[in-house]
């Protein structure tokens, strides 16, 4: 804009000239790039994760089914299905509902949620479950792959890794963010505060009703909800 217009008559201070401004500029770009990069990362590792959780399902049911079909004993079949319910976001029961003719006692408030479907959760109880299976002389004789005990610890093992990284890449995301946000919107420096620091400084040069000032204040500059 410094092209169109009157350095002399502008007299900008030292954060408001050209040089200034396209070095503001190239910080933004980069910190906007930086969280593009990070979103992909993230969205990657995370989904990498999501498929593998996915799979906790249908193998816990297998691994609880070869208990059962090995001879395992009734009590620890319900053991074992326990776990299989908690990696599944099953209940044994129905979630207990509050009965409304008892207003001073809320029941529902009894019930432990079936909720531990998040990825930590699913991850810890896929644990508990082979744990339990290993301690069961049947589970010995399960020799199938992707089936036996190790195979089973190593797909585990696989499924945290992948959670660990998608921590460390959800927190890089989150600190590009308030890098990037810092940088357009949050601080003196801002692209944004720059931006109407300049439009009153056009203002303040040509005037109000001045062609100059109309097209500079006419580029939006807006901070976005956050």
């Amino acid at each position: 804009m410094d092209a169109t217009l009157d350095s002399a008559r502008l007299n900008a201070p030292g954060d408001l000239k050209s040089s200034a401004l396209v070095s503001a500029q190239t910080e933004a770009r980069a910190t906007q790039n930086n969280v593009g990069n990070s979103l992909a990362d993230f969205r990657t590792v995370a989904l990498e994760r999501a498929v593998m959780i996915d799979a906790f399902d249908s193998l816990a049911t297998r691994m609880v089914a070869q208990l059962e079909a090995r001879g395992a004993s009734k009590e620890t079949i319900n053991d074992a299905r326990s776990y299989e319910r908690k990696v599944q976001g099953r209940r044994a029961k129905a979630k207990a509902k509050d009965n409304p003719e008892t207003p001073d006692i809320d029941e529902s408030e009894k019930s432990i949620s079936a909720s531990q479907q998040s990825s930590a959760a699913k991850i810890s109880t896929m644990y508990e479950l082979l744990d339990f299976c290993e301690a069961q002389s049947e589970y010995a004789d399960v020799t199938q792959e992707g089936l036996n005990a190790a195979d089973v610890r190593d797909y585990i093992d696989t499924t945290q890794a992948k959670h660990d990284s998608s921590i460390v890449a959800a927190a890089k995301l989150s600190n590009d963010r308030i890098s990037r946000n810092r940088t357009f919107y949050n601080n003196d420096g801002s692209i944004c505060n720059l931006a109407a620091r300049y439009k009153a400084l056009v203002k303040g040069a040509y005037g109000a009703k001045s062609p100059e000032y109309k097209a500079v204040n006419a580029i939006p500059f807006k901070k976005p909800k956050m």
